[in-house]
């Protein structure tokens, strides 16, 4: 069962690897002022997350990750469907789960996947990972090889407005 972690209005919640689903991204990019999700696009904030995610990766010598467009069109649906559903879960309303999700992409590799809900920069977002010991341990795993990060916002009928998905790959 995934692990979560609730901190005013703000969740962020991960998924490990499939055989330990309780388990909860070194592209330098010199972000300045952080654009709010409301003053950037989804896909700047995506490629946001995957720089800072990498820089936190540099840190402890683990390689960059790279961005699969299969993983980002996981993570991206994963996104959409919270943030339109007004719903916070690894296990989709159908009863799908990342690893299933992921693979009706196409790929076959995946190995957790970070979600979390209500933070407005993508700053904010990898701040809560890095706070959250199981999202630590999937951003800062190694073996992780790729990348596909999802943002949706429904800011005036979801819960949470801004809802960040990332899945991982071990090729």
């Amino acid at each position: 069962m995934p692990s979560s972690s609730v901190s005013s209005a703000r969740l962020v919640r991960s998924g490990g690897a499939r055989a330990a689903l309780a388990a909860a991204v070194v592209v330098p990019l010199v972000v300045a002022a952080a654009p709010t999700a409301s003053a950037a696009t989804p896909t700047q904030l995506e490629q946001s997350v995957v720089a800072l995610v990498n820089r936190e990766r540099a840190k402890v010598r683990c390689s960059a990750l790279r961005v699969d467009a299969r993983l980002a069109k996981a993570a991206k649906l994963h996104s959409t469907d919270m943030a339109v559903h007004n719903y916070f879960s690894h296990t989709s309303r159908d009863g799908r789960t990342p690893w299933t999700r992921i693979r009706a992409q196409g790929y076959r590799y995946g190995s957790a996947e970070n979600i979390a809900a209500g933070q407005t920069t993508a700053a904010e977002v990898v701040a809560a990972w890095m706070h959250s010991p199981g999202h630590r341990k999937n951003i800062l795993n190694c073996s992780n090889k790729a990348i596909g990060v999802g943002v949706a916002r429904v800011l005036k009928t979801s819960r949470y407005g801004v809802y960040w998905t990332q899945d991982f790959g071990r090729r």
